[in-house]
């Protein structure tokens, strides 16, 4: 007796042919390894080669940088394919190298609502755009709002849990701070996360504030105590949408001339995003993805910037079973830890406590002579640092105080002190660092790298109101670091601020804040210096300085082209300079897709 037709198999059969099929006839398939032939001349070459700086012309073949110099005899050799490119005049630079991002937090709050200082400049424009906004929403939806900042927009309060249920009573809310180290939610989004005032507090630094009679405020401390709030929140948009605004982020970063980016402590606990992110970004995609990408599961591949990922130690399952992973167009190098937090939240750990005043006490909600204080304890750093660098992984340790930088790196050292092996363990944000600190940096190979937006943005605050004159004349002193040789980079901390490089360079040159206001001009480095940071620096910290960071032979073909030279123009616009095009492995980067 003949079995019955199944007719679902048969179509299931099928449809799976034709998506087979169209993979082989497709032309959309990208394979980041095959870069175009190229040939660039007629204008400035900076090659961040101290040996070479400049060169009259470079030759690319596949994507790999295969000759430097004179460009008459270069064009004799070149393939016939090569496409020759006239800079006419504009300067030629290894790509810039993004050494602290967030990717996926910065797709997360891509579309929020914006309540950022940069946007409002009074409290009541802030409010009264945050009630429009909640009327566009459906009931139920959640509503998700970023930048929240206490310290630049004047007399703004943390708003109650009250508050915030009378203008979205049908919605959860949640807003970011700028810092991202603190947040708001109203009664509906903290029952849609299932916690409630039993809730028990993660730890002593993260945790749900509660008033007298130990009801919820809406205030919530740190990345512990929101992470049940953001996977609710990951849940209810969907996949799709982080998908759609990762494409974008990615596309913003090569706009602004980086290259290739280290994911910071990749904001997730999903393996499904680890995923996306590798599909993005990997030099090849698999038979796998290309299917999944065919259907609308994964994005369609297109060329993109680099990916270094440093994982959380609270997601440590996201690690790969090696520290030997991935490609040069997608890895996962390392681990990340806190070790204190945000000076605008109380948690940077000071030697000595934080200014006492109207500011401090009413606006930031500091306690009387508060220092701050570790997220982790001494002994638990060290057997966190010894098991995964057992394991060949590289460790970043957030540290902004300057007691917290000092017990790091004491840290460091009693693991590391006569040890020879090349681990590259990175210092992250290092808002106050001391001689003794950098002293010892440069004897342990400990690589700082420098969120210098806070000199910009804070620094007039963080002086007069935050940590006082003494201190704040101190915050990010570069050139410390730079007179010892020191390795360090420069970073945005993306979304916290913008990954705009020529931002970065004109603060770190300057050392002036948004009012105008130097400070620690004895601190400031040259304009070389700053574009190492975020070049040849930037490889050397991800252990990619054999092929990335500078314009060498042998090395591969990242590049950008800008409308000014760095080292020739004014350095009080540095600021102004334009990206015009990036290329990644020789290729060429669509900024406008």
């Amino acid at each position: 007796m003949k079995k019955p037709i199944n007719i679902k198999s048969i179509l299931t059969y099928s449809t799976l042919s034709v998506l087979i099929i169209s993979l082989f006839v497709s032309n959309k398939k990208i394979d980041f390894s095959k870069g175009d032939n190229l040939l660039f001349h007629n204008g400035p070459i900076i090659t961040m080669e101290r040996d070479r700086p400049s060169a009259e012309s470079v030759y690319i073949e596949n994507g790999i940088i295969r000759s430097i110099g004179d460009y008459e005899n270069i064009r004799k050799t070149i393939k016939p394919s090569t496409r020759i490119i006239d800079l006419k005049g504009k300067t030629l630079l290894p790509g810039f190298i993004d050494s602290h991002t967030h990717p996926v937090i910065s797709a997360f709050l891509y579309d929020m609502v914006d309540l950022s200082g940069f946007t409002h400049n009074s409290k009541e424009d802030l409010w009264i755009h945050f009630s429009d906004k909640v009327s566009q929403y459906k009931p139920g939806e959640w509503i998700l709002c970023k930048g929240f900042d206490q310290v630049l927009i004047q007399g703004l309060l943390p708003p109650k849990i009250s508050f915030l249920d009378s203008i979205a009573p049908n919605n959860p809310v949640l807003i970011a701070s700028q810092s991202l180290h603190s947040y708001w939610a109203n009664s509906l989004a903290f029952k849609e996360s299932g916690i409630d005032q039993s809730t028990p507090d993660p730890d002593i630094s993260s945790y749900y504030e509660r008033d007298s009679l130990g009801n919820l405020t809406g205030y919530i401390a740190e990345q512990a105590a929101f992470e049940p709030i953001k996977n609710t929140i990951l849940e209810a948009i969907g996949i799709s949408k982080l998908k759609t605004n990762s494409l974008m982020v990615m596309n913003n970063y090569a706009k602004n001339g980086f290259t290739s980016i280290t994911s910071m402590g990749i904001t997730t606990s999903d393996k499904k995003v680890i995923h996306l992110y590798d599909h993005i970004s990997s030099q090849r995609s698999s038979f796998v993805n290309d299917i999944l990408s065919t259907i609308g599961i994964l994005p369609e591949r297109n060329h993109t910037v680099r990916n270094f990922v440093f994982v959380r130690y609270d997601a440590a399952h996201l690690l790969p079973s090696s520290s030997k992973n991935g490609d040069d167009f997608f890895k996962i190098v390392g681990i990340k830890f806190w070790y204190d937090g945000s000076p605008y939240t109380g948690s940077m750990y000071l030697e000595k406590p934080y200014l006492e005043n109207y500011f401090t006490k009413n606006i930031l909600h500091f306690p009387p002579a508060h220092s701050g204080s570790p997220l982790l304890t001494k002994d638990q750093l060290g057997s966190l640092i010894a098991e995964y660098q057992a394991a060949e992984w590289q460790v970043a340790v957030h540290t902004q105080g300057d007691m917290s930088t000092r017990e790091v790196i004491d840290t460091f050292e009693k693991l590391n002190t006569n040890s020879k092996k090349d681990y590259r363990h990175r210092l992250e944000h290092c808002l106050l660092v001391d001689d003794i600190s950098f002293e010892k940096m440069s004897k342990l190979n400990l690589y700082p790298s420098f969120h210098i937006n806070h000199l910009y943005y804070y620094g007039q605050k963080l002086e007069s109101k935050i940590i006082g004159p003494s201190r704040g004349k101190k915050i990010l002193p570069i050139n410390l670091a730079a007179e010892r040789s020191i390795k360090f980079t420069l970073h945005a901390d993306q979304p916290m601020f913008s990954s705009e490089p020529f931002s970065l360079i004109h603060t770190a040159v300057n050392r002036k804040t948004k009012e105008g206001k130097t400070l620690g001009k004895q601190y400031a480095i040259d304009v070389y210096k700053a574009l190492e940071a975020l070049t040849i620096n930037a490889a050397s910290q991800i252990k990619m300085e054999d092929k990335l960071g500078s314009i060498t032979k042998g090395k591969y073909a990242d590049l950008i082209i800008l409308d000014q030279n760095p080292l020739d123009i004014d350095k009080n616009n540095l600021q102004d300079i334009k990206v015009i095009d990036t290329y990644v492995h020789g290729n060429k980067i669509n900024l406008n897709p």
